[in-house]
């Protein structure tokens, strides 16, 4: 769908703020920083292209809907509502998600697809079944975080903190920068490829070795090691 059609079609979402429902429809535009939505409930709409920086969405709901190309970045999101939506190709930079919950019973909350999420906070917050595909997480904070069944699929993880989360049946395949110390996170049934399991170990201070190399070396009587003769 090119820029054009879809600005043929969309509600302008300066529009809607003051209405209490909108569905099925098309948003798209932007806003002025400090705009508040407030009381808002959306179901199967698409936002495309929006601005949305700096924004402040209180006690609104998402139902089934997509966003695209959406700038997100800095918003304040208090006492949001997600249910079964797609977060694609976008931008929410610093944002603190703690104020969003998951809503219904959808499988999960939000997908996010190729969307840069650098320095947000998801600490202390009911993140479980969240799905981050291709995402870039870079100092993310997932602290204390309730991340159960969250998956991380081609994500750049570098600098995030898990201390404290709860990622029991968590996936995490094709990670890069991965730091977890799973000493200090809950971590059973946590499901990584062989890539995340050596950043692991690696971050318990452990070296993978060889087994050749390992020949070198033997444990005398006394149990000190020494080199083997030769």
């Amino acid at each position: 769908m090119s820029p054009s059609t879809v600005a043929e079609r969309a509600v302008p979402l300066a529009s809607v703020i003051g209405t209490s429902y909108i569905g099925g429809r098309v948003l798209s535009g932007a806003v002025e920083p400090g705009t508040e939505l407030r009381d808002l409930d959306f179901e199967d709409c698409r936002i495309e292209g929006a601005t949305l920086e700096l924004s402040v969405w209180r006690r609104c709901a998402l139902d089934s809907c997509t966003l695209v190309g959406v700038n997100l970045s800095r918003a304040s999101l208090i006492d949001v509502r997600l249910a079964d939506c797609t977060m694609r190709d976008s931008k929410a930079q610093a944002v603190r998600w703690s104020g969003v919950r998951a809503g219904g019973l959808a499988p999960r909350s939000v997908t996010f697809e190729a969307c840069r999420l650098d320095y947000g906070s998801f600490a202390e917050t009911d993140v479980r079944g969240m799905r981050f595909v291709r995402c870039s997480l870079v100092e993310a904070d997932f602290g204390g975080a309730d991340a159960r069944a969250v998956e991380f699929v081609d994500c750049d993880l570098s600098g995030a903190r898990f201390t404290g989360a709860d990622l029991r049946g968590a996936l995490v395949v094709g990670a890069t920068g991965l730091g977890l110390d799973v000493r200090e996170a809950r971590t059973a049934g946590l499901r990584v490829d062989p890539g995340g399991a050596l950043a692991l170990v690696d971050a318990l201070g452990v070296q993978v070795v060889d087994g050749p190399g390992v020949g070198d070396r033997s444990v005398e009587g006394d149990g000190s090691v020494g080199e083997r003769d030769r």
